[in-house]
């Protein structure tokens, strides 16, 4: 047993959920921070490639009689010719495989992610491997030691079942399974505005592992049946591709979805752990916050404060809704952060007070609320002030700087080390790429 494995058996209950979901969340998000440095290495090393090729083909120009262009290789240095063409050709087949790849792992993820899920779910609730409806021969039986190792290659078995199912299909087969069990009526795939691209994305990915990306019909018409806009004008026997936004947009769908699915999951089978389940999805929205993913963020505490129906604390609740302002206000969308923030009572606390008079950008409350907090709180101290981007815009001004320096005695220091989202290192690539070649010409 690896230690992986060991971890596993010893998380109980709640922390199943938790250690899965920040795996699968871990997992999916080191594939949007590594596709555009793989990208532009690739397309570094093209470039380069492309580069070497033009200019022997350049050297070895010539015209004929009527004055066309034409090249004349030497027969001695062909194989010359053959080696660049070729590196050039493999450079621009990994250029155009290597996204494609990415989402195939993305889709990948999320399903040894589903697997971990529902595996979670037979460790949690033994019962529900009642509900499977295997039928087995005494012969069968016999080649068990005990009904734990039939339970396990039972549930195994159904796992691997579920995973060859269309994603649709796996969806459907958990809100059955949940409805029986619980008796009441269960849904995943409704009021999921996220689902159709989700779908899309995991029909391309069929694309692109069985047919290199050839469209079928089989993939237009699972496209249409789940509403699913975007394939407008994509005809039979296209070649799709793997766009920077394209990815990034599957990115979000997959995280999303994969998230929301735990979340429930959870807070289904264990209502007790609602709390747990609250923390969770605020340290995973928070994350988002810090790395840009601002409407992802919105997204995950809409579904918090808007649509779950079991909460946990007043003050986690309170807690996400700052954090959804907050991911408004830092897309740049004041007017809905107010709005946000004006629909609830804040006399709770000095930190939500705090909170609110920064992103509403009362300075002059802010200093004298941070003085009144004081240099020791359980919840906010240097480190925040430092580090939480609700400061982001506040850090900047000298208000902030001597009030800080004046509660901690010294002075402020930025450490706020903000991650760029996917499309933001795809563009930082190719604007660096841009000033290079200004800079070469000059």
């Amino acid at each position: 047993m690896n230690k992986e494995e060991n971890l596993e058996t010893e998380l109980k209950d709640y922390q199943l959920f938790e250690y899965a979901i920040d795996r699968f969340t871990l997992e999916i998000d080191s594939l949007a921070e590594s596709l555009p440095l793989v990208m532009g290495l690739v397309e570094y090393k093209l470039k380069n490639h492309q580069k070497k090729l033009d200019k022997f083909i350049d050297e070895h120009e010539d015209k004929d009689e009527n004055g066309e262009k034409l090249y004349r290789i030497p027969l001695d240095r062909f194989n010359e010719f053959n080696k660049l063409d070729k590196h050039a050709k493999t450079s621009r087949a990994a250029y155009d495989i290597l996204p494609r790849n990415f989402v195939v792992s993305l889709v990948s993820q999320y399903d040894a992610y589903l697997a971990d899920l529902c595996r979670s779910l037979f460790q949690i609730k033994p019962e529900l491997a009642f509900l499977l409806e295997k039928e087995f021969t005494f012969q069968d039986i016999l080649k068990y030691e005990d009904l734990d190792e039939l339970k396990e290659y039972v549930i195994e078995k159904d796992v691997e079942s579920l995973l060859r199912k269309s994603h649709y299909e796996q969806l459907r087969t958990l809100e059955k399974r949940i409805s029986k069990h619980t008796k009441k009526e269960f849904t995943l795939t409704t009021n999921l505005p996220v689902l159709p691209t989700f779908i899309e994305l995991t029909e391309r990915r069929n694309l692109f592992v069985h047919c290199n990306g050839l469209v079928s019909r089989n993939y237009i018409e699972n496209c249409k049946k789940h509403n699913v806009k975007t394939i407008e004008n994509i005809e039979l026997n296209d070649v799709l591709d793997v766009a920077p936004e394209y990815f990034n947009d599957g990115f979000q769908a997959v995280f999303e979805i994969g998230v929301k699915l735990g979340q429930v999951l959870w807070r289904k089978f264990l209502p007790t752990k609602i709390n747990e389940a609250d923390g969770n999805l605020n340290n995973i929205s928070f994350d988002l916050i810090i790395n840009g993913y601002y409407d992802l963020a919105i997204n995950l505490l809409k579904f918090a404060t808007e649509t779950l129906p079991k909460k946990g604390t007043e003050k986690m609740r309170k807690t996400m809704i700052i954090n959804k302002a907050l991911s408004f206000y830092l897309k740049g969308e004041k007017e809905t952060s107010n709005k946000i923030l004006d629909s609830e009572d804040w006399s709770v606390g000095l930190v939500f007070q705090l909170a609110v008079s920064v992103l509403k950008e009362d300075y002059d409350l802010s200093t004298s609320l941070m003085k009144k907090i004081g240099p020791e709180h359980d919840d906010i101290n240097a480190s925040s002030y430092q580090e939480w981007p609700l400061f982001r815009d506040f850090r900047d001004t000298d208000k902030f700087k001597d009030t800080f320096k004046e509660i901690f005695d010294k002075e402020f220091v930025v450490v706020e080390r903000e991650k760029k989202s996917f499309v933001k290192l795809m563009n930082d690539i190719k604007d660096k790429k841009k000033t290079t070649k200004k800079s070469k010409k000059k």
